[in-house]
């Protein structure tokens, strides 16, 4: 599979597949990233290659089952805010809103496997636990030797030289595999019955609502937490408290609308204020810290 390079986060996030997917960039400056993907009979292998500390705000695709494969190194990535490790993939849901995070460089892969597909219709074991798995996103603790036979099943497939059908027979198998070697579920965090992925979906559903005003933090106290759980599950999730995540929501927010803004529209300053973020020196270190650059000149980049 040929990986591609791209020079900024926003081509990035557009080139991923199979997902809806916006980018938050977390340390100072933008980085270089690779992605490339293949079509196996209908199975969708993605690889992707990051080089700075970043945060994927992100949808399950409504017609795919995802696995998400991350080593977990040389950099921490997590999941919902639950940590890859071995033994550790996550299992991606139709329509279900998820956040991957990474603490710097890594690499993941993620194999789509459309819902259509005979394994998930299948009346048997394997068949009964992918439909289930089709229902919530969650951390599937397995075998390490499973994980790595489903990575390494894709990477051949992926390959120019595979058949198309042998490389979905090798991808379906190692998916069977995989569902036989699943253990127990790792414990859910917050009141009893509530799981980090149920709860980031949740959160990723607010932010949908939200209007850029200080009502925006209110809405978060929908969410079945109190507040001290309430900073213990951003710190988690998403690496920041919850006014520091949203401020960072704003910002990307606003480098979006200078790169897009027509000719004659808002000024700088007008823009920072529409998106809810005062117009200050602070503001504007905040942006140039995470995007490399002060307003004006991503504003002289527009599209």
């Amino acid at each position: 599979m040929e990986l591609h390079r791209f020079e900024s986060f926003g081509q990035f996030e557009n080139a991923v597949v199979n997902v809806d997917l916006k980018v938050r960039l977390l340390g100072t400056k933008d980085g270089r990233w690779r992605l490339g993907h293949t079509d196996v009979g209908g199975i969708t292998v993605q690889q992707g290659m990051e080089t700075v500390p970043n945060l994927c705000e992100a949808s399950g695709w409504p017609t795919h089952l995802m696995f998400l494969l991350s080593p977990g190194r040389p950099s921490a990535t997590w999941l919902n805010g639950v940590p890859f490790a071995d033994g550790k993939v996550g299992v991606l849901a139709p329509r279900r809103g998820f956040v991957f995070r990474a603490a710097g460089p890594n690499e993941w892969t993620t194999i789509a496997l459309p819902l259509a597909s005979w394994l998930l219709n299948a009346d048997n074991e394997a068949g009964r636990i992918l439909r289930g798995w089709t229902r919530s996103t969650q951390m599937l603790d397995a075998t390490p030797s499973a994980i790595e036979t489903l990575k390494h099943a894709a990477l051949i497939a992926s390959a120019p030289c595979t058949p198309t059908a042998t490389g979905r027979l090798l991808i379906e198998n190692a998916i069977v595999a995989l569902v036989h070697s699943r253990r127990q579920r790792s414990a859910a965090i917050g009141r009893p019955g509530v799981s980090p992925h149920a709860l980031c979906d949740a959160t990723l559903d607010l932010f949908d609502l939200m209007d850029g005003t200080a009502s925006d933090a209110e809405r978060l106290d929908g969410l079945p937490l109190g507040r001290r759980s309430l900073r213990s599950f951003f710190h988690n999730c998403f690496g920041l408290g919850p006014v520091q995540y949203l401020h960072l929501r704003r910002l990307h927010a606003i480098h979006w609308a200078l790169l897009n803004a027509a000719r004659g529209n808002a000024s700088i300053a007008e823009t920072f204020e529409l998106h809810g973020y005062a117009y200050s020196s602070y503001a504007l270190g905040q942006y140039r810290r995470i995007f490399g650059e002060a307003p004006s000149a991503t504003r002289e980049r527009r599209r």
